[in-house]
């Protein structure tokens, strides 16, 4: 138990001194402990330096519509797509990182994200809470965790597990204020195990307050 704390707290400051965010950090420590096998599509995501899904030991296809590489699927999640012409490619894994905030049409979203996941595969994803404003180029929604399991749940997806990424509001303040401590070198390195020790004061005093503000969730769901 201790060895798990010092690793995930050495890994935590290791990825605060590169500037991730906390919540991209608790999403990556996620990923990494599914240990996930088998092909895998990030959809909304792109081969750039600082993905989510680079942090997988396996290959990775990405779907976007700006997608550039010819391997990669082109589709617009904004738009009603013939989901018959991308059945015939389905993965073991399909990943939804941060991408459903920025989707207005997110029924169509999961939608495709279902019909690319084989059947007994997995569905994963995240998406933020209490977060800033983040255009990608937009940003449309935040969402709970009774919100995703409906959405999840009306396109067939089954065994869904949501939990949130901590919470509180220590940690929701130090993710808030990120990008302007981010300039100040180490400063971020010595804020964030402060931040949590406070909030860790605070669980003490009421079970349900990780659960009423979190900064994001992850979802888990098989077809």
């Amino acid at each position: 138990m201790i060895n798990k704390l010092l690793k995930s707290f050495f890994f935590k400051q290791k990825m605060t001194l590169k500037r991730y965010s906390i919540l991209r950090i608790l999403q990556i420590e996620e990923l990494i402990k599914l240990n996930i096998k088998g092909s895998v599509l990030d959809v909304g995501g792109k081969k750039t330096p600082n993905n989510i899904s680079n942090y997988l030991e396996t290959k990775v296809k990405y779907l976007d519509k700006f997608a550039k590489n010819e391997e990669d699927l082109i589709i617009d999640l904004e738009k009603e797509f013939n989901i018959d012409k991308i059945k015939l490619e389905q993965f073991d894994n399909v990943l939804l990182m941060n991408v459903l905030e920025h989707v207005f049409e997110f029924n169509n979203c999961i939608q495709i994200c279902y019909a690319l996941t084989k059947k007994g595969g997995n569905f994963i994803g995240s998406t933020p809470f209490y977060f800033r404003i983040h255009g990608s180029p937009n940003d449309y929604f935040r969402y709970t965790d009774q919100a995703l399991e409906k959405i999840l749940k009306k396109v067939g997806f089954k065994n869904i597990i949501i939990y949130p990424l901590t919470g509180g509001i220590f940690i929701s303040f130090y993710s808030n204020i990120f990008l302007i401590t981010n300039k100040i070198p180490l400063f971020n390195n010595l804020l964030l195990p402060i931040f949590t020790i406070l909030d860790k004061i605070m669980y003490l005093f009421t079970k349900s307050y990780k659960k009423i503000m979190p900064i994001g969730y992850f979802f888990k769901a098989t077809k």
